[in-house]
C-alpha cells in the first residue's frame, strides 16, 4: 500500500470517530471560556490583588528577574494544556478498544475485507491515528488554546503587582512548543504497549472488550499476590501508567509562607524537569516497544480470521 492510501485510512478514522477531533477542541474551548469568566469582564478586564509581605517580595524580585519570568511562563503555559492531554488519553483508550471490535459487531468488516486494503494497513492506520495523528492534533489545539488563555490572563493582570505573569517570552515559548511536541511523541512511545494491548483485545473480544482489557491483568496481579506474595506485575503496570507524568513534571508545590528563594528554587527545578527526554534512557521504553510490536502483530494475524463479534 502506498503512502496516499495509508493516510486515506487515517483520515477515515478521524471521520468515523469524530470525538478524536472534537473532544480536544471542546476541552480547550472550555478552558478558554473559564479564563474569560474568571476575568471579571466589565468593559475591561480587571483584577484586584492583595499580597502579603512574602508574596510582595516574590513579585518584586520576579519583576526584575527575566530568567525566572521565562521559566514561570513556560511552566504555566505548559501545564494549562494538561486537561486536554488527560481527557484525550481517556478518549483514545476507548477508541482503541472499539477500533477493531465495532467493525465486527456491525459487520462492516466484511465490506472492508472486500476492498484492496490489507489487515496490516488497517491495524497500523488505527495505531498511527492514536499514537501520531491525534497527539499532533492535541499539540496544535493546545498551542492555540495557550495563546488565547495567555492573552486573557495578560489583560487580567495588567497594571497589578503580578503584572510580570502577563509578559510574553517568545524564545521561551518556542522552546516550550518543541518540548511539548517531544513530550507528546514520547508519551506515544511510552504507552505503546497499552495501545497494542487494547488493539489486541479489540480484535479478540466477542463482547465486553472493556472487561477483556482490564480483567486479565487484574487476575494476574491477584494470583501473583496470592500464590507468590509478590507484586511485580502490579508494579510494572503501575510504573507504565504513571512514570511518564513523573518524568514530565509541569507543576510545583511550595509550603504556605515559604520564602521567595524557596519559590524561585522550585520554579527552577520544575522548569528543568519539564522535558520527558529522560525516558529515552529508560530500558522500560524499549522493552515496552518490543511488547507493543508483539501485540500489534497478533492483532494483525487475528483480524485475518475474526470477522464476527
Amino acid at each position: 500500500m502506498n503512502t496516499k492510501s495509508f493516510f486515506t485510512l487515517v483520515e477515515r478514522e478521524t471521520w468515523e470517530h469524530r470525538g478524536l477531533v472534537w473532544v480536544p477542541v471542546i476541552t480547550a474551548a472550555l478552558i478558554v471560556l473559564a479564563a474569560i469568566i474568571s476575568s471579571n469582564v466589565s468593559g475591561s478586564i480587571r483584577l484586584d490583588v492583595e499580597l502579603d509581605g512574602e508574596s510582595s517580595a516574590f513579585f518584586a524580585r520576579l519583576a526584575t528577574d527575566e530568567v525566572a519570568q521565562a521559566r514561570l511562563f513556560s511552566i504555566w503555559m505548559g501545564s494549562i494544556g494538561l486537561p486536554v492531554l488527560v481527557i484525550t488519553i481517556i478518549v483514545l483508550f476507548f477508541y482503541l478498544l472499539d477500533a477493531l471490535y465495532a467493525e465486527r459487531k456491525d459487520r462492516s468488516i466484511l465490506f472492508w475485507k472486500s476492498m484492496p486494503v490489507s489487515d496490516s494497513a488497517t491495524v497500523l492506520s488505527k495505531l498511527f491515528t492514536s499514537m501520531v495523528a491525534i497527539p499532533l492534533w492535541v499539540w496544535a489545539v493546545s498551542l492555540v488554546m495557550g495563546l488565547l488563555t495567555f492573552l486573557i490572563i495578560a489583560l487580567k493582570v495588567s497594571g497589578t503587582p503580578i503584572a510580570p505573569l502577563g509578559k510574553f517570552h517568545l524564545g521561551a515559548w518556542l522552546v516550550l512548543q518543541v518540548t511539548l511536541l517531544q513530550n507528546l511523541l514520547l508519551a506515544s512511545l511510552w504507552y505503546a504497549p497499552i495501545a497494542g494491548w487494547l488493539l489486541l483485545v479489540s480484535v479478540w473480544a466477542k463482547r465486553a472488550p472493556f472487561l477483556w482489557a482490564v480483567l486479565p491483568p487484574a487476575l494476574v496481579m491477584l494470583f501473583e499476590e496470592i500464590i507468590f506474595n509478590t507484586e511485580h506485575v502490579a508494579y510494572l503496570i503501575g510504573y507504565r501508567l504513571t512514570h511518564y507524568f513523573e518524568s514530565a513534571s509541569m507543576g510545583f508545590n511550595v509550603e504556605t509562607g515559604a520564602g521567595s528563594q524557596v519559590i524561585f528554587d522550585s520554579i527552577k527545578n520544575t522548569y528543568e524537569g519539564m522535558s520527558a527526554a529522560s525516558l529515552l534512557a529508560e530500558p522500560h521504553l524499549y522493552s515496552g516497544l518490543a511488547v507493543a510490536a508483539i501485540f500489534v502483530l497478533l492483532a494483525i494475524r487475528l483480524r485475518r480470521w475474526r470477522d464476527d463479534a
